[in-house]
């Protein structure tokens, strides 16, 4: 019987579940939520680094459009002009706004205030969705890397996609984020201009370097 009874001892110790505590290795953490702020860095990032030149040139058909109305003779024929032209030039001043509306009336991690943890050790990037992990890869996935005033983006091969508000890192230092995603993935972290008058900054510079020949180098 005692042989017995340590034999269902040991079953029962293989059978107990093991808690393993998944931040004891991470070095850089962040916790956040789908909330306004995140989608609208979504699309204004989708905005202004996948799809850069779709707003200047809605505005600028939309001026092209609508200017002749001013010399069209026939009435019909104005109107269309001048309703065309100025919803396309709506259409390029708002539609930031107007994406962001249709994504929050869509998205159910929005309505549901899901909680999203990203996680950087060693060895790989961690997304996990509430207390389940979403996904895995490893630093030479990375694709992508970007950063603006309040934010780090993250792209994978995988295609996932993080979004990191500066603001809301639980472990780590966020200004020592980029250079450690450099080390461990070898991709430079590229800067996206806030303003219109950065983005000119951006630009000049940009010219600046194809016109050296050495930086070319």
């Amino acid at each position: 019987m005692a042989k017995n009874a340590g034999r269902k001892a040991n079953a029962a110790a293989q059978k107990k579940p093991v808690t393993v505590d998944k931040s004891k290795d991470v070095i850089y953490q962040v916790k956040t939520r789908r909330d306004s702020d995140i989608i609208k860095a979504y699309i204004t990032f989708n905005y202004r680094v996948m799809h850069p030149g779709v707003t200047p040139r809605l505005i600028l058909f939309g001026i092209l459009i609508a200017a002749p109305a001013i010399i069209v003779k026939t009435m019909w024929l104005r109107i269309a002009l001048a309703v065309v032209g100025v919803l396309l030039i709506l259409l390029g001043l708002f539609r930031q706004y107007i994406s962001l509306a249709l994504t929050k009336s869509n998205d159910e991690a929005y309505k549901n205030g899901t909680e999203f943890t990203y996680e950087f050790t060693q060895t790989d990037a961690r997304s996990w969705t509430g207390d389940s992990l979403e996904s895995s890869g490893k630093y030479k996935d990375v694709t992508a890397f970007y950063y603006d005033k309040d934010y780090f983006y993250l792209g994978m091969k995988s295609r996932d996609f993080f979004i990191l508000p500066k603001s809301r890192f639980t472990i780590g230092d966020p200004a020592e984020f980029e250079e450690f995603i450099y080390k461990k993935s070898k991709k430079t972290c590229r800067w996206i201009p806030d303003n219109f008058r950065d983005q000119m900054k951006q630009r000049r510079a940009k010219r600046a370097v194809g016109a050296d020949p050495q930086a070319k180098q």
